[in-house]
């Protein structure tokens, strides 16, 4: 092995149940290297961190750390060791205060063995200040919005002097403005020495940012190579093939079919105001904005989790007045959030339970059995229309990877049968061909007579996707634009107003 090999994966493999998940996987990681790590959900990725992290075991192969053996059990072996992890799915502690959690492990003491909050608080203070984030350390983690999280989650493993971060997904949550500053962290630490390993999505991003890659398939080892000596056709072609993307938009048309509209809607306490807007049928409105506009405040409020102090919301032609999420699904509005881990997926349960979760009344025969002919054929109907990689509908959905159970709640809601289907960053942290694919039933859905609400980061997403894009900043709604006219440079000048 090679004196400049960190880390090195030999033959490593790892079965679940029924599922090869890795299969004699072996590529190195240099010391030193920005190292991206792809692949489709499902393709192994995170196992692989999951097993270098000690979180679980490999069945067979070896992990070679400097040179030695790698064995640990558990994270904070694996921490003691100089690895440390950033999780796609947020790890954090809700109830603990962003301090807390970025000192979890490794607390700053007073020469008496006390805790000393104040050093701890200050210290994170100045973390999220290089990251470009100003952040309230007393604050509970549990209130904090996705990105913040997945920040705080960033600064905890940027808090070490571990010789190997792995982050999976880091950049799913945060703004353009907010990645670029991350990169710049990434680059000083390599600068330093620190190793950096990288899972995304956004192949873009790991043009830009790594030095050599890793494509993984089915489990297996692809390729690894210099990034500058490949391209993303080449990785996307590496990854799943020839993957079909959605034919483009064609332009709009006026329609003069409103189904949903919204009048000088507010909420003092979620900062939302003067919100106004007509969702019209079969159309495709996208919502954009920076972290803290408020778009997902807006999206649950139209879906009765929170209720308007003033305004109006019009279901077509008739005042709303949904005092929870049951009420919005009976009147036709569902909602997929962005936070799969805390708020989306039931975690101990199986695929047809969680696509069905929401129409637990259709599934079930007189006396409130459940009717097995129709779980299975919804569930199985789920499974081939959105493509959904398990082994069956009784799988639990936590062993499926992350677009899978994103799928199975896209279903959830499909399921549903809504008038009117918000989607909050549908396609975050899935890959190249899942994106594809919950493009395509967007696309599709219109054509069956749905009206969509879009929220992505992905700026590029919401231009391909939408016919008008609605731009929130500061708890409002500060221009539209049709898509075909929209432009990153306009939609961001309105994003930053105050």
């Amino acid at each position: 092995m090679a004196n400049n090999t960190l880390i090195q994966y030999e033959s490593v493999s790892k079965r679940f149940g029924g599922v090869q998940a890795l299969d004699q996987v072996s590529f190195p990681v240099a010391r030193g290297d920005i190292h991206g790590l792809i692949g489709e959900n499902g393709a192994g990725k995170s196992t692989l961190i999951k097993i270098t992290g000690g979180i679980y075991r490999k069945d067979s192969g070896q992990v070679i750390w400097e040179g030695s053996p790698l064995d640990v059990n558990s994270p904070v072996e694996a921490e003691k060791r100089g690895i440390s992890i950033v999780h796609q799915e947020i790890p954090l502690c809700n109830n603990l205060t962003v301090a807390q959690n970025v000192f979890l492990g490794r607390l700053i003491t007073k020469p008496l063995g006390q805790p000393d909050w104040n050093a701890m608080e200050e210290q994170t203070v100045d973390l999220f200040q290089q990251i470009g984030q100003t952040i309230n350390p007393r604050a509970r983690v549990g209130a904090l919005s996705v990105a913040l999280k997945q920040l705080t989650s960033i600064v905890h493993a940027l808090n070490t002097t571990s010789k190997l971060i792995i982050m999976d997904e880091p950049t799913s949550a945060l703004t353009p403005s907010e990645v670029e500053t991350l990169f710049e962290v990434l680059r000083k630490l390599k600068s330093e020495g620190t190793t950096i390993m990288i899972v995304s999505h956004i192949l873009s991003e790991l043009m830009q940012i790594t030095d050599r890659v890793t494509i993984l398939r089915n489990g297996r080892h692809v390729e690894t190579l210099d990034t500058q000596d490949t391209n993303i056709d080449s990785i996307v072609h590496m990854m799943v093939g020839d993957v079909p993307l959605p034919t483009p938009k064609e332009d709009v048309v006026a329609r003069d079919e409103t189904v949903l509209r919204v009048r000088d809607l507010g909420n003092r306490r979620l900062r939302l105001k003067d919100i106004n807007f007509d969702l019209h049928k079969q159309e495709i409105l996208g919502l954009a904005g920076i972290q803290g506009a408020g778009r997902t405040e807006l999206a649950t409020t139209l879906f009765g989790v929170h209720q308007p102090d003033s305004g109006t919301i019009e279901m077509e032609g008739k005042e709303l007045k949904c005092r929870n999420p049951r009420q919005a699904i009976q009147h036709g509005i569902g909602y997929l959030t962005e936070d799969r881990r805390n708020l989306g997926v039931f975690w101990d349960m199986s695929v047809w339970q969680n696509a069905g979760a929401a129409i637990i009344d259709r599934l079930t025969a007189r006396g409130g059995v459940l009717d097995r002919r129709r779980i299975n054929e919804m569930a199985n109907r789920s499974i081939t229309d959105l493509q959904i990689k398990t082994s069956g509908i009784s799988q639990t959905i936590r062993y499926l990877s992350g677009g899978n159970q994103q799928k199975v709640l896209l279903a959830r809601w499909l399921n549903v049968e809504p008038k009117v289907l918000i989607l909050d960053e549908p396609t975050r942290g899935v890959d190249v061909g899942a994106k594809a694919e919950i493009r395509r039933v967007i696309q599709q859905l219109v054509t069956e007579g749905i009206s969509v609400i879009v929220i992505s980061s992905d700026l590029e997403e919401l231009l391909a996707l939408s016919d008008r894009i609605l731009v929130m900043a500061n708890g409002s709604i500060k221009g539209e634009f049709l898509a075909r006219e929209a432009t990153f440079d306009k939609i961001m000048a309105l994003a930053v107003q105050k």
